[in-house]
């Protein structure tokens, strides 16, 4: 699992449905992953959607790194 830890908070995303999670990170960057809950974005204002909506992106290219990563050591 990759996460990006900004303010006090772990941001995941479920690549197979791009559903994203926030945890409780640490002092230690360990994020407690029984305090795990889902981003409701009706909540959020415009700027934190926005926010949000960038932390997504770069997990997504995480993820599309690792993968091509993952490629170039298997052939």
């Amino acid at each position: 699992m990759f996460y990006i830890v900004t303010g006090g908070t772990a941001y995941a995303m479920d690549h197979s449905t791009d559903i994203m999670y926030g945890m409780t990170c640490f002092d230690d960057n360990t994020v407690d992953v029984d305090d795990c809950f889902e981003i409701n974005y009706d909540s959020m204002d415009d700027e934190e959607r926005e926010y949000v909506a960038h932390v997504a992106y770069h997990l997504q290219q995480i993820a599309k790194l690792t993968e091509e990563h993952r490629e170039v050591f298997v052939k």
